[in-house]
């Protein structure tokens, strides 16, 4: 992503943002209260639209309507606790936004609960 920036009338709550992630990797984005994290993260997945700027995916220059767009193409978010579904697993946590389906279109747990341990595992 590069030169995205987001006001909110008179309030800028990003200004000329640019930073690039790797494929396959994991990333965290972290910063004092108010310094436009919570925003950011709306652009990438899509819930808000910035003012300008650029999202690149594999080059392509890419612009998210919704989530779902944002999901389709590979951009998903895991938020803060307080976002967390507490009577499901963690795996079923870190899976919900695009859980792993079989060839009937099912949710595949099994396939779900692999992914979530090698991504703790990745993690510690």
């Amino acid at each position: 992503m590069s030169g995205i920036t987001k006001r909110y009338g008179g309030v800028r709550a990003l200004e000329d943002v640019s930073f690039d992630t790797k494929r396959g990797s994991i990333h965290a984005l972290l910063g004092e209260n108010g310094a436009g994290k919570s925003t950011l993260i709306k652009i990438l997945s899509g819930v808000v639209q910035p003012d300008s700027g650029t999202i690149k995916i594999d080059g392509d220059v890419v612009n998210f309507a919704n989530p779902q767009e944002a999901n389709d193409l590979g951009v998903s978010c895991i938020f803060q606790e307080l976002s967390l579904l507490p009577d499901l697993t963690v795996a079923d946590n870190i899976g919900i936004t695009r859980p792993p389906r079989n060839k009937l279109g099912l949710i595949d747990y099994r396939a779900q609960r692999q992914i979530a341990e090698e991504a703790l595992a990745r993690v510690g």
